[in-house]
Parts: C-alpha cells; structure tokens; sequence
C-alpha cells in the first residue's frame, strides 16, 4: 500500500511497511513547538460513522491508517480516550505513549488494557467520587489523578489537560471517542483535527463527533494524504484555539 502526499504540496510515494516509514510520517505530523491545543485523531467513513460493520473503528482501519496512527502515536506523549472508548474496544498500551482514560462514573468493568504492569503508563483522570469505583473495576495497574467536577458533574477536561502537562505529558492526542473529541472542541481545547476517511459507507452508525453539540469553526487544510485504496488522511488546524 503507498500512501500519497498531496497537500500543501504533491510529495513522494511512501510505502506502508517499509523501514523507513514512521519516520517519513512522522515528519509529516510532526508539530510546531509553538502548536496551541491538543490533537484529536479520528476515523469515519464516507457518511461519516465512527464505527463499521462490527461495531467498532477497527474494521474503518487498514494499514495505511495504522501506519499513521502510529506515527502521530509516535509524535506524542499520551494517548487520551474515554470511558466508553475502552470498554467497547480494548486498549492495548500504546508503545510509545502513555493512555490516559476519562471517566465521570469510573465503571470502568470489562476494560482491557493488554498485559500493562506499569502503573505510570496507565492514568486515569475522574472526581473523587470516581476513584472507589475505579479500583473495583480497573485490576490493571494504573495512576488515578483526582480532578474537579465540572457544572455538570464530568470531569473538567481543561483541569484534564493541565494534569496531563504537569504529569510530564504536554503532548497530548485524543483518540476520541466521539463524545469526548465533541467535548473537547466544545471546550475551546483542540488545536489540531486528525481524521482519516474509510472509503466505505456504513450506513447509520455512530457520527464522529457523536450527537453532543459542538461549535461551528473554520478550519485550515494544513496536510492531505491518499492512499491507493481511496483512503484520505487530512490534517485540520483549530485557529481559533488560544
């Protein structure tokens, strides 16, 4: 599978699978030191469903899209998804990053997260009336950072976002879910929209922003990828961040 660059400029072929690979994409999603916001990386198909036909993202994916998802991985220092995200789809602990799950209720049952053993690779980020709840379901070694509610009673993701700095991890990627990518935005703290394209329709499905409400912002192409099999990667700027 090759993967094309397009945009800003028409590049070189990269081949998925070779050595020198990650590092080509890395370049490519490599951020300024002076980037505002976290990035968010998210997949959809064609009419824009976050999960396929088995009911997760995994059967969107294909190599091409986890050769990138793999070096954004790379380009970060944790990795950050929600409750539901883990519960549905299992996390194997990213080998480059740390995984950081929010949680408003910490039912966290049925999770799996691989073989972690380190409990400073796993953090979890909810309120004090999370943390009981958490140890009874969550058997993998983890770190639980206790933060505020906000007026609704989840977690207050910019207190999120700062944790997550001040635990050594200012470079953070959301990986959704839809929600919590939704919520994000909501909350003025992306600066960088990662979405791949499925060329698939799926018909129905979960929307990749989920059904919560989120503001209307003008984004700015900042990269353009395509594979050989009609998938798209693109890289949207937030401007309006900071």
């Amino acid at each position: 599978m090759i993967l094309r660059p397009v945009h800003p400029a028409v590049g070189d072929p990269i081949p998925v699978g070779e050595p020198e690979t990650r590092e080509r994409l890395r370049a490519l999603y490599r951020r300024t030191d002076d980037a505002r916001g976290i990035r968010v990386n998210l997949i959809a198909s064609v009419d824009g469903s976050a999960r396929g036909d088995d009911g997760t993202s995994e059967s969107l994916s294909s190599r091409a899209d986890r050769a990138v998802l793999g070096a954004i991985r790379a380009e970060s220092d944790v990795v950050l998804i929600g409750a539901a995200s883990l519960r549905a789809e299992g996390y194997l602990l990213p080998r480059t990053a740390r995984l950081a799950v929010v949680t408003a209720s910490g039912d966290l049952t049925g999770a799996s997260t691989g073989d972690a053993t380190d409990a400073d690779r796993l953090l979890v980020l909810g309120t004090a009336d999370a943390r009981a709840r958490v140890a009874a379901t969550l058997p993998a070694p983890h770190t639980f950072l206790e933060l505020p509610a906000d007026a609704d009673g989840r977690v207050d993701l910019p207190a999120a976002v700062t944790a997550l700095e001040a635990a050594g991890s200012p470079r953070i990627v959301c990986e959704g879910g839809p929600s919590l990518a939704a919520d994000l935005l909501a909350a003025g703290l992306v600066g960088e929209l990662c979405l791949s394209t499925s060329p698939r329709l799926v018909g129905g499905g979960l929307p990749v922003l989920g059904g919560a409400p989120h503001p209307a912002v003008g984004l700015e192409l900042a990269g353009l990828l395509v594979d050989d099999a009609g998938g798209l990667y693109a890289r949207w700027l937030v401007p309006s961040v900071g």
